[in-house]
């Protein structure tokens, strides 16, 4: 059987995709495209003529707007995602086999409740799955954070490369891996330390910003943690972009900001644009914390 993986760039979606090759240890063929939302919709039009040769295509942890669902329903394609926007949207897909839950917290725990009869996993890669379900930056698990770090400073393909790292589950760590984990958090503390935080509104919402271009997204979920915002705004000077990430308790479509201020877009709890005229002028109300 020919398998191919569609993940998100992050902790949870690699892990989604170890699950899977677990699940399918014996197929002949098992290949991964790690993408982000906003980059899925070009790279998948360029795989059209290729989409064929694959019996099973699995799409995990993606949150797609109406756009990529008609553009990912196919008859060989598997949606599985916990995304609250998807899980509202499932219905849209005519071809696909849909596995969306916004019950689960992450799609690791998802395809391994699904697939649970045919999964044979060893305490080690239990051990595993259960750390990356529990990774979440609004809970300060050390574990799953160092496990996150790791992840993070993989060089591409990262997602083959955290499955060929952690195929056989959780160990000790390596020295070459706790050496990852010191140089993350060292320079995320750098960043940290040397940056001011702003906090201002927009409407009734709570906002909190800095100034980052290393690990934003963790940056991001770690200020709404801290400061118990209900937005976040990482401004990254070196490449003119904005990053905006709302609290996991929120109702704000964050990409509506991005659209409106920032002239980008996304998705309602992650979304980006570039750093306009509007934008700085909106933030100049924002006073340091």
């Amino acid at each position: 059987m020919n398998i191919q993986v569609w993940t998100d760039t992050d902790l949870h979606g690699a892990g989604g995709a170890l699950v899977l090759r677990w699940l399918y240890k014996d197929c002949k063929t098992f290949s991964i495209n790690d993408v982000t939302e906003s980059t899925f919709t070009g790279r998948f039009k360029g795989a059209q003529q290729t989409l064929d040769h694959y019996d099973r295509i699995f799409i995990v942890d993606l949150d797609l707007n109406r756009e990529q669902i008609q553009l990912a329903d196919r008859e060989n394609t598997v949606i599985i995602d916990t995304h609250t926007n998807h899980f509202k949207n499932k219905n849209l897909y005519k071809k696909s086999k849909v596995i969306i839950d916004d019950s689960f917290f992450s799609c690791v725990d998802l395809i391994s409740d699904k697939f649970k009869t045919h999964l044979n996993l060893t305490d080690e890669q239990k051990n595993l799955t259960d750390l990356i379900c529990q990774y979440d930056w609004y809970k300060s698990n050390n574990d799953s954070l160092k496990l996150n770090a790791i992840y993070y400073n993989l060089n591409a393909p990262k997602t083959e490369n955290f499955i060929s790292s952690f195929y056989n589950g959780l160990t000790e760590f390596n020295p070459h891996q706790k050496n990852s984990i010191k140089l993350f958090f060292k320079k995320f503390k750098e960043q940290i330390s040397t940056n001011n935080i702003f906090k201002g509104k927009i409407k009734d919402y709570n906002i909190v910003a800095t100034f980052g271009d290393y690990a934003v997204g963790e940056l991001a979920h770690f200020l709404l943690s801290k400061y118990e915002a209900d937005i976040s705004i990482i401004v990254n000077t070196k490449t003119k972009t904005v990053s905006f990430r709302r609290n996991k308790n929120c109702d704000v479509d964050v990409s509506l900001l991005a659209k409106k201020l920032c002239d980008g877009g996304g998705h309602a709890a992650a979304a980006g644009g570039k750093l306009t005229e509007q934008f700085a002028t909106l933030t100049k109300q924002f006073t340091q914390c």
